[in-house]
């Protein structure tokens, strides 16, 4: 006997079905068996081309929702009530029998009934009119059954006299084409009951209506080609998908191409790793920075709806282009042919508007993806993209095609961070390979962002490494002109530091005093910190870390470089006859030396933090036993540092 070969839990939890193919019907009174007969026609009917739907008996319901625990059937009526809906499909103009299968969920008997679309519909049921009996078509109106009539009757019969291209089926293939390991991950993947069962392959394919008897064989339909085969593209040549990322806006410098082939669903779940991997996280480290600037280029659930759209969408039929997915530096491309079936127009691809519900292109394609967790329900793809960009701080996308409808493109511009780093990463590559002038033109097209900072920095990091302290200066200049520019930090910092490098101290000095958004992580925090240090500014060194001594107290180079600086103020205490301050901060000194030694790994690090106490220790003239330990410490952690081994054994000659 037939059974249902998707997950029954699923489609009563409305995870892989729309509401609007599912009905819950508590019993089976005559009303309710006459209503049921005009849902299995309108589900029969398929007027969406959503390939039907499910009908559970012992299930109230509320707005299409499924109120559970389940009122159950009782045992003793299971057969009677699959008898008398078998009755009723007899009266269906033609006949029409779904897939009626009893089912124990959640302790309770239920019936469950699977309504596909119909191989020979249009269908008509029985209905009653006053004293006649007469015959009706129905469809699915939302989670409604209601009988078609005028324009929507004569829509009906037009488009239902027409098999969609996936459910058709391949005459001169038998149903040995499909692999068979393919349709068992699949049944695995779903949770089928299937999955564990060891009747013939052939009867597998029949549960899930992969086949069809023609000519006295079964032929695989076409969207079972596309699923479990591995060369779909054999078939239908334009079942496959390219990626190519460019280095520039135009698409004229190819930087990397990728090609997909194989089942689509594996071909999807492929494409989106390769996004993720390569686009989703990019990092890019700011050479004045530990922490890299992370920015999501493309958030993954709108990546998913737009790709899992186009393999959705498409034709099979008629076109040889595989899907297309350009990466550019600004955006990202997802094209699919032909373009969107009538009824689609411009105006319902903006954000707020709603996709008519328009018949679908492919019925059993959509069905399957939806099994697989892939697509999403009927309608709710492009909200859902329009969602997750703003979600993610992005721009809106955009959806396009042409007059002639031949393609469908779907653009997701990228995050501007992504940009950004795009700009970057692809500077420091045309930098490391000598083209210096195309560097700065790739970094160029990006200043014009808000959150350009990190590309203005670049920029002067790289005109003061040419030694062009000047051109750095006039970026700098230009860069504070530009209000709407929303981080000048890292730039500031660069400029400070090349002004440094450029024996410019006044200049490098006035630029980090009126820094106004210091950074706050202990790296970024000591970094500047240490700009000041060699600029021999001590007294500014110290104030930021004293003002942000929470920020690095777990921080050993932080720690270590706070007591070098407080050891430099007491050097200039004590050659200014300021004993009581000297001995103050030589105490704080070691006090931060002491705990930086606790929290590192670094040995080398640890070795120098032991010699600073060594020193401290003498001028604070504490006991010989406490200088010779340190001494001993630092000698044993750096035993090649000369000058180590020499303030020793100066020591021990002042000490005899």
């Amino acid at each position: 006997m037939p059974i249902i070969p998707f997950n029954i839990k699923d489609i009563i939890y409305a995870k892989t079905v729309e509401t609007s193919r599912l009905e819950f019907k508590a019993g089976l009174s005559e009303p309710t068996l006459r209503q049921v007969t005009a849902t299995i026609c309108a589900f029969a009917n398929d007027f969406h081309n959503l390939n039907g739907g499910y009908i559970i008996l012992g299930i109230e319901e509320n707005e299409g929702v499924a109120q559970l625990p389940p009122l159950g059937i009782e045992p003793e009526k299971l057969d009677e009530f699959q008898k008398r809906i078998r009755g009723q499909c007899n009266r269906l103009n033609p006949e029409y029998y779904p897939i009626i299968e009893p089912l124990d969920f959640e302790g309770k008997k239920i019936i469950a009934i699977w309504c596909p679309a119909g191989e020979a519909r249009p269908y008509q049921a029985p209905i009653v009119r006053g004293d006649s009996k007469e015959y009706a078509y129905f469809i699915r109106q939302g989670s409604e059954t209601a009988e078609a009539k005028g324009a929507i009757r004569e829509e009906l019969l037009r488009l239902t006299s027409r098999i969609p291209f996936d459910d058709r089926a391949m005459y001169d293939l038998t149903f040995e084409t499909l692999e068979q390991s393919l349709v068992r991950r699949f049944l695995r993947e779903i949770r089928s009951k299937l999955s564990e069962s060891n009747q013939p392959f052939l009867d597998t394919c029949l549960d899930l209506r992969l086949v069809r008897k023609v000519n006295g064989h079964f032929a695989p339909l076409h969207f079972a080609l596309l699923f479990f085969t591995q060369k779909p593209d054999e078939f239908f040549a334009g079942a496959k998908a390219e990626i190519a990322q460019f280095g520039d806006d135009s698409g004229g410098s190819l930087i990397e191409e990728q090609h997909f082939s194989g089942p689509i669903d594996e071909q999807i779940r492929g494409i989106l790793r390769f996004l993720e991997n390569s686009t989703a996280n990019m990092t890019q480290k700011d050479p004045n920075q530990a922490v890299a600037l992370r920015s999501v280029a493309f958030p993954y659930a709108a990546m998913e709806e737009a790709i899992v759209n186009a393999f959705y969408h498409r034709g099979y039929d008629n076109s040889t282009e595989p899907v297309k997915i350009y990466l550019y530096p600004d955006r990202m491309e997802i094209i699919s042919y032909p373009g969107p079936v009538p009824g689609i127009k411009p105006e319902h691809l903006v954000a707020g508007n709603k996709v008519p519900p328009v018949a679908n292109r492919n019925r059993r394609v959509g069905d399957f993806l939806k099994q697989l967790g892939l697509a999403e329900m009927r309608n709710t793809g492009i909200p859902t993209i329009f969602k997750e960009m703003k979600n993610n701080g992005s721009p809106a996308p955009s959806f396009d095609f042409d007059e002639d409808r031949t393609y469908f493109r779907a653009v997701l511009p990228a995050h501007p961070k992504y940009v950004i780093i795009h700009a970057i990463r692809e500077a420091a590559y045309l930098w490391t390979t000598g083209q210096k002038n195309e560097a700065f033109q790739r970094l160029a097209e990006a200043k014009h962002l808000p959150e350009s900072g990190m590309v203005w920095a670049q920029m002067i990091d790289y005109k003061s490494q040419m030694g062009d302290l000047t051109g750095a200066e006039l970026e700098w200049k230009e860069l504070n002109g530009r209000p709407e520019i929303l981080d000048k930090t890292p730039a500031a910092k660069v400029m400070a530091r090349a002004f440094s490098i450029g024996n410019e101290r006044q200049k490098a000095l006035e630029i980090l005093r009126n820094i106004r958004n210091l950074p706050m992580d202990a790296y970024q925090l000591t970094e500047t910190a240490l700009l000041y240090k060699n600029l021999n500014d001590f007294e500014s060194a110290h104030k930021l870390f004293q003002n942000n001594i929470s920020v690095i107290l777990q921080d050993p180079r932080g720690l270590n470089e706070f007591a070098d600086v407080k050891l430099s103020l007491a050097k200039i205490a004590y050659q200014q006859y300021n004993k009581v301050v000297n001995r103050r901060l030589l105490m704080e000194s070691a006090d931060l030396y002491r705990r930086a030694i606790q929290l590192t790994q670094d040995d080398v690090r640890k070795g120098w933090c032991f010699f600073r106490l060594a020193e401290i220790f003498q001028h604070l003239k504490r006991p010989g036993g406490e200088i010779e330990a340190a001494f001993r410490q630092s000698i044993g952690l750096l035993p090649d540092e000369k000058i180590v081994s020499e303030k020793y054994v100066e020591w021990q000659n002042r000490k005899n």
